[in-house]
């Protein structure tokens, strides 16, 4: 079932769609890199080196992390487009639990970014030959020129809090995505709650709020032309009587419904 395009399923599109394209792509990176990385271990002649079948099962989790990814926002981007809630669902879940975990990686590398033993890592003989460079490449940021091994210190430092602000920052703008993909996932379960409402009867209609200082019993309802995303309306279910039953009562001409169901939209 599809439903029309509405701000939820917009941002719902655009994250499945970004998140498929992305993963896919870093996975595909990572695929065709893996030849190389039994070549690492040969070129590398210290003992604290890395272990070639260490850095072979690192790549392969991040492939996998990737190739799954890219599955599950694959799935979501179909349940938005051909409007099934199941599959919208599947990727709401599987993003939030991912989004916990990066969170949860985001604190763990600004603590260990602060840790002042971490910057021992300078001292370590495979970061030798790239000291020069990573001393050229901060020099413009540093408020004086400082010796390579400082700067690698100094870029050692501010590595992890830096990352971790990044990922705050791309999980606050993930956290608004997802609540727009919620919305959209409860809009599809409503409106699959109801799938034969004009054969029976069944019709869908929002309330506006009252204004202060009105009563409930004052307020005499017509229908009139809205947007469909207005602001703190009600979704309303109701069925209407037959028209010959409504003529021929004595309060012909008046509104006369009975609600089904009332649901609070948030858009």
């Amino acid at each position: 079932m599809r439903s029309r395009m509405t701000i939820p399923k917009f941002a719902t599109l655009l994250i499945t769609l970004s998140g498929a394209l992305l993963h896919s792509f870093l996975a595909l990176k990572l695929a065709v890199s893996w030849p190389g990385v039994g070549s690492l271990e040969a070129e590398t002649e210290y003992d604290n080196a890395w272990r070639s079948d260490g850095l072979r099962k690192l790549y392969l989790l991040l492939t996998l992390y990737f190739v799954g990814a890219a599955f599950v926002s694959l799935v979501g981007l179909l349940g938005a487009v051909r409007g099934r809630p199941t599959h919208v669902k599947l990727y709401r879940d599987a993003a939030s639990a991912d989004l916990l975990f990066t969170l949860f990686i985001a604190l763990v590398a600004g603590v260990a970014g602060a840790r002042t033993s971490s910057r021992a890592t300078c001292d370590a003989p495979e970061l030798a030959p790239l000291l020069p460079l990573i001393g050229a490449v901060l020099a413009p940021f540093l408020p004086s020129q400082l010796a390579p091994d400082e700067a690698c210190e100094r870029y050692l430092s501010t590595l992890g809090i830096g990352a971790a602000s990044a990922l705050l920052v791309l999980g606050v703008v993930r956290v608004h995505f997802l609540l727009a993909v919620n919305t959209h996932y409860a809009a599809l379960v409503a409106a699959e709650s109801y799938p034969d409402a004009a054969a029976d009867g069944v019709q869908r209609i929002r309330l506006l709020p009252l204004p202060r200082g009105v009563a409930p019993s004052d307020i005499v309802y017509a229908p009139v032309h809205i947007p469909p995303h207005a602001t703190a309306a009600a979704e309303t279910w109701i069925r209407a009587p037959d028209a010959e039953a409504a003529l021929a009562g004595d309060d012909a001409g008046l509104l006369d419904v009975s609600v089904v169901r009332t649901k609070r939209e948030w858009i």
